[in-house]
């Protein structure tokens, strides 16, 4: 093990020497390109700019600009009205919600409670994001009159209005949706939101372009033109934020994190998340429908000495599916897993494989990833597991996953809300198989049940139970071996102002500027 690690550490650190020579430090850092314009680095491209056809986070990066919802989150990750000016609640499972007037959709049509019944009844239908929204009787989600909808919920759920915040719940224009069919979401000609920015140009794996939405409700974007560039190779997306050439960098790595903080010309961002990331297996597929081979492969595995090698500090080694940061986690009474050898070999004999196996770990770019897929690999020739890794790009790998044609797998799950709902019912609930983020392809009917009471309990104390229950019960199931506990780098200009991290790891940037007179 030492080995391996002292191998990566050194790869780590001579890189991090050689990129350092060519590094700003204090040098004078100047602006490219148009001063109206707001350049953001990010490491991959979108997969769909149709709310309800995806829900990945690059995806919602750009999301987040161009739509709204009924509400949004503050800097305290509560919900406060945006489209809807306000609400009722006029019993345990009935809401009354009144449209903000005046809203104009990106060509010019004003929004209309048709289109936010349209909008909620295609969140209840679309796999990506139903999960959030499967609590609403769809056929009761009615427009009252031009600004008011009713609907009633299958049953009191407490964490119903922070899913009209995510942006699976975004009011799209039903009559530009309905003229684009399945096309929707996939050009320029067909996206409209309400959102402080409109979509001018989507050159994929290159950038987005937007500009600033003159008609916008709201404070208007402080920036004219907004542009979001892919840019896959961390090194690259510095060198941008170093140059002038990105004013804002997200998912910076561990190595670069101390450049930018030692860089007085920018300012280094950082956030624990509502997430994991995880070693996962897809349970359908031999031998990992066997739990004796998940766990053999779990103490086959040092998590706790490849996380601070990997992530040089940052974040924290995982000991539970679901992160300390939200509410009903038993993250802090759990310990991960000691490596041990010799019992990873008896319980891969008893599971009938004494000489191990063929299999691939499935993985996307990130570069954190491809090094734990990496030393995870050596790890398992120890106890006759041979592994290949396959590496893919962002919007392929979201496929596979949905599609189930993966072994086992590197991914992150962060939470949808603040609700812990959000983040063990689509994962471990056999309704959200696939598309809805149950990658796993867990099928288990006392899962499922104790999801669905947690969902339905009104007492918080019961509720925190039962979602205790889960989670033991995804340890001794161990559908996935919980990795990291990660926490949210963005750099930026010291030029910027107005930017705020969340724990989602999107961000609004409608209210960042560039004031380069600081």
């Amino acid at each position: 093990m030492k080995k391996y690690l002292s191998i990566l550490l050194s790869v780590v650190l001579a890189f991090s020497v050689l990129t350092g020579c060519g590094g700003s430090g204090n040098k004078s850092r100047v602006k490219k390109g148009d001063a109206d314009t707001l350049v953001v680095a990010n490491d991959s491209d979108a997969v769909s700019l149709d709310p309800m056809g995806t829900n990945d986070n690059a995806s919602s990066k750009v999301l987040v600009q161009l739509y709204e919802g009924l509400f949004e989150f503050d800097k305290d990750s509560k919900i406060v009205p945006l489209l809807a000016e306000s609400y009722e609640q006029t019993s345990d499972t009935d809401y009354v919600f009144h449209l903000k007037k005046g809203v104009k959709f990106h060509n010019g049509d004003e929004m209309k409670a048709s289109d936010v019944v349209f909008s909620l009844k295609r969140a209840c239908e679309a796999p990506n994001v139903k999960h959030l929204f499967n609590t609403i009787e769809e056929d009761s989600i009615k427009a009252e009159d031009d600004y008011t909808v009713s609907l009633s919920l299958k049953f009191p759920f407490k964490g119903v209005l922070d899913s009209f915040a995510h942006p699976g719940g975004s009011i799209l224009c039903q009559k530009v949706v309905e003229a684009a069919g399945d096309n929707y979401g996939t050009s320029t000609d067909v996206v409209c939101g309400t959102g402080p920015f409109k979509l001018d140009e989507w050159s994929k794996s290159n950038a987005i372009k937007m500009s600033r939405f003159e008609d916008y409700h709201g404070d208007k974007a402080a920036m004219a033109k907004l542009e979001i560039k892919i840019i896959p190779e961390p090194t690259n997306r510095l060198v941008e934020l170093q140059t002038g050439g990105a004013d804002i960098a997200y998912e910076l790595q561990p190595m670069d994190v101390e450049k930018v903080e030692k860089d007085e010309n920018l300012v280094m961002n950082k956030s624990l998340d509502y997430g994991t990331t995880y070693l996962g297996f897809n349970v359908q597929r031999k031998p990992f429908d066997n739990p004796k081979v998940r766990e053999a492969i779990a103490y086959a595995i040092d998590m706790p000495g490849i996380i601070p090698k990997v992530w040089l500090g940052l974040g924290k080694v995982a000991s539970n599916s679901m992160p300390g940061t939200l509410k009903y986690s038993i993250g802090d009474t759990t310990q991960p897993k000691e490596r041990d050898v010799e019992k990873a070999k008896q319980l891969l004999a008893e599971a009938g494989y004494p000489d191990g196996f063929d299999t691939t770990i499935s993985t996307n770019e990130r570069k954190q990833r491809v090094d734990m897929a990496t030393i995870i690999k050596e790890q398992l020739k120890d106890v006759g597991i041979n592994v290949t890794i396959n590496v893919m790009e962002w919007s392929a790998y979201n496929d596979l996953l949905k599609n189930g044609q993966q072994d086992m797998f590197e991914i992150a799950w962060i939470a949808d809300t603040p609700d812990p709902d959000s983040f063990l019912f689509p994962c471990f609930h056999s309704s959200a198989k696939g598309e809805g983020g149950n990658y796993c392809f867990v099928e288990d009917s006392e899962m499922d049940k104790l999801l669905e009471d947690a969902r339905k309990e009104q007492d918080e104390t019961k509720r925190g139970e039962l979602y205790k229950a889960a989670q033991e019960m995804i340890l001794n199931e161990q559908y996935w071996i919980p990795q990291y506990w990660s926490e949210l780098t963005v750099g930026t200009s010291k030029d910027v102002e107005g930017f705020e991290m969340n724990p989602f790891g999107f961000y609004k940037l409608s209210k960042v500027k560039i004031n380069a007179a600081k």
